[in-house]
């Protein structure tokens, strides 16, 4: 399961090695700056399920790993890390590679409070 790393400048999505594989890229690293919202949810899985993969992998249920687009016409892109139907992070960005990053983990309320206090100071 990927982890996050926060400092106050910047956030990394470090990915194990299979996940690395399957996202096709490596750890995933963007300045706090950039982080606009950040959202507990009670299961990652709702948010990639109507997005299309590319490049990436998804075994519907079990894991969503990658760059997902949505269909809406909005373009909107999204890179996960969603393990199972489990609760996560949504994180909210704006003038990043990604529009938000969707991962599933159990320091999801830990993660928050880190990257809100560093929010505040920039």
């Amino acid at each position: 399961m990927a982890n996050l790393h926060i400092t106050e400048h910047a956030c990394t999505v470090e990915l194990n090695w299979w996940e690395k594989l399957a996202a096709r890229r490596s750890d995933l690293t963007i300045p706090v700056r950039v982080v606009r919202n950040v959202e507990l949810l009670p299961d990652v899985s709702d948010v990639v399920a109507e997005l299309r993969r590319s490049p990436g992998i998804r075994v519907s249920g079990l894991t969503s790993i990658g760059t997902f687009w949505a269909e809406d016409g909005s373009r909107k892109k999204t890179f996960a890390v969603c393990h199972g139907r489990r609760g996560g992070l949504l994180l909210a960005l704006e003038g990043a590679t990604f529009d938000q990053i969707v991962l599933s983990t159990d320091s999801a309320r830990h993660y928050s409070a880190q990257l809100a206090q560093y929010m505040v100071d920039n």
